[in-house]
């Protein structure tokens, strides 16, 4: 008997029948609108949070006025998000930052000699995966109220890439 069971299982694996792990029972499907917000959220305060460590690490002052800047617009673009949701009737979600995010995080908070490269590498990933994350929406998305708050974002987020693509590093960390 024992002998059946380990081979109806072996047979079952082979053919792809495996149960689903805890996570994804665990986890709720999210819509695409959800997903969206979910993104644009926890891309904000990450880019919030990034803000504040070079403002405490950077002593280059054009880095600093960067930083200063992606603070003040994405925690203004954050408010907003969450004006449009009220006025979408959509519930606004519990944003967390994921594991990438939280790493670029910490690594920025030890970085020392190379924080402002650190710093202006990330930025410029983050701004660029944000720039397609809003031009897939405006062109894909279902709400007419997201699009619309998309619509008006996508200018700033390209503005503050470009910003990124003209920083140039200095080993200036503070330590």
């Amino acid at each position: 008997m024992k002998r059946f069971l380990i081979a109806v299982a072996a047979l079952l694996v082979a053919a792809g029948f495996t149960a689903p792990s805890f996570a994804q029972l665990a986890t709720p499907k999210l819509t695409a609108d959800e997903a969206f917000i979910h993104e644009l959220s926890a891309s904000g305060i990450f880019e919030i949070q990034a803000a504040y460590i070079a403002l405490l690490k950077s002593n280059n002052e054009e880095v600093r006025q960067f930083a200063k800047k992606m603070a003040e617009d994405h925690s203004a673009a954050d408010a907003k998000l969450k004006e449009t949701l009220a006025q979408a009737n959509l519930k606004e979600p519990e944003i967390k930052i994921d594991g990438p995010r939280l790493q670029k995080l910490d690594y920025l908070k030890v970085a020392d000699r190379d924080f402002d490269r650190q710093y202006i590498q990330s930025q410029r990933e983050a701004h660029r995966d944000t720039v397609k994350l809003l031009e897939n929406y405006i062109q894909r998305g279902d709400n007419a109220q997201l699009k619309q708050f998309a619509t008006n974002l996508l200018p700033t987020i390209k503005h503050h890439l470009e910003m990124a693509d003209t920083l140039r590093p200095r080993e200036s960390a503070r330590r």
